[in-house]
């Protein structure tokens, strides 16, 4: 495979598109304008893929801004494998290409988009969102804030609620039966080792509902869901940027996938929160998301919602399992997982979810 740094969609010694890269990806927008100079600044943490701001000047005033984001793979091999094999960069690119100017989500505006299907070598180069700051998964949220990020929540999952559009789509089809088996599989896979490396870090709720729930999920994977919709996948506070106009910026498309809208509000609520806080204003925020799609004309009572919510506490548990496994390994990123894994197990022990996918 070839290393990130060498891939002929970038150019650059550092992985980032180079001055000629940039030209030729941009040229559309800059009319007889070409980019002079580009300043490279690492953003985010890394673990799929890379990212890095560009500040760039111009021989003559364009259209293209001076800060964009530029998103590439990631220079770790392994890393390229794992997104190769679980289609991130491919999926990324497609929701940028084929549904991202479908949605009222506040994701990034989309300058270009260029993946090679043999290399999987993708560029994204996207709006800047600063001045923003990031989430923190591992410090939790604000109520507001997690007001805000549900709205948003809603104007991603509200246009296309049930759209014949989506199953369509096949790149965005790896929600069905066999596919989630196949990734409850994966999670039984590495499970065994997850507790072994991180059991001094979890609680004892996440110990002993991580073993019932590997040893029998119920219908937790075989289950056709009511409804579905655009889901992020990965809806989380690292993945979401507070404006200065109050917006709430979601990034990092990599996990978007066709299924049921309250797996995106059960992760993000279970992990986004302190378990205090969570318990104080769960109600409150289904409300809140169940109030919001009716703008969409969308009808779905609290209670069904309720149930889905409580079923899909446990998507967040399996993602931290699974991704804390395949993904390189960092200081933030154990913390992370643990975060994430203990707060999800208090969730789901709350909300008595094994009751519900074995029921």
């Amino acid at each position: 495979m070839v290393p990130a740094a060498e891939t002929n969609l970038t150019g650059g010694p550092t992985g980032a598109p180079d001055l000629a890269r940039l030209n030729t990806a941009l040229a559309p927008r800059l009319g007889a304008a070409k980019i002079t100079g580009v300043r490279v600044e690492p953003i985010g943490t890394g673990q799929m893929a890379e990212s890095r701001r560009l500040r760039l000047s111009f021989s003559e005033p364009c259209d293209v801004p001076m800060t964009i984001i530029a998103k590439f793979p990631s220079a770790d091999l392994g890393t390229r494998a794992t997104g190769k094999a679980t289609r991130c960069y491919e999926v990324e690119a497609s929701f940028y290409r084929d549904l991202r100017d479908a949605l009222d989500v506040h994701a990034p505006h989309c300058h270009y988009v260029e993946r090679n299907d043999e290399t999987d070598d993708f560029l994204l180069l996207l709006e800047d969102f600063a001045p923003c700051h990031q989430g923190d998964q591992i410090t939790g949220c604000n109520i507001d804030e997690a007001r805000a990020s549900i709205d948003e929540l809603v104007r991603l999952h509200g246009p296309l609620w049930n759209s014949p559009l989506l199953p369509t789509l096949g790149w965005l089809n790896r929600s069905s039966p066999d596919q989630r088996l196949a990734s409850y599989g994966l999670m039984q896979m590495v499970f065994s080792g997850f507790m072994e490396r991180y059991r001094d870090r979890l609680t004892p709720q996440a110990r002993t509902i991580g073993d019932e729930f590997a040893r029998d999920a119920g219908n937790y994977s075989s289950r056709v869901a009511p409804h579905s919709t655009v889901v992020h996948g990965d809806f989380r506070l690292d993945n979401l940027l507070f404006t200065d106009t109050g917006r709430v910026g979601v990034v990092d498309f990599q996990t978007v996938t066709h299924a049921c809208g309250a797996l995106d509000l059960a992760y993000f609520i279970g992990a986004g929160l302190s378990t205090d806080v969570r318990r104080g204003h769960e109600r409150e925020l289904v409300q809140r998301w169940v109030d919001g799609l009716q703008g969409y004309n969308v009808t779905l009572g609290f209670d069904e919602a309720w149930l889905e919510y409580r079923r899909f506490t446990f998507a967040g548990y399996m993602m931290a399992v699974i991704a804390s496994m395949i993904v390189k390994q960092t200081e933030r990123g154990d913390e992370m997982f643990m975060a994430m894994a203990n707060r999800h197990a208090q969730h789901a022990t709350d909300l008595d979810s094994l009751a519900v996918v074995r029921g």
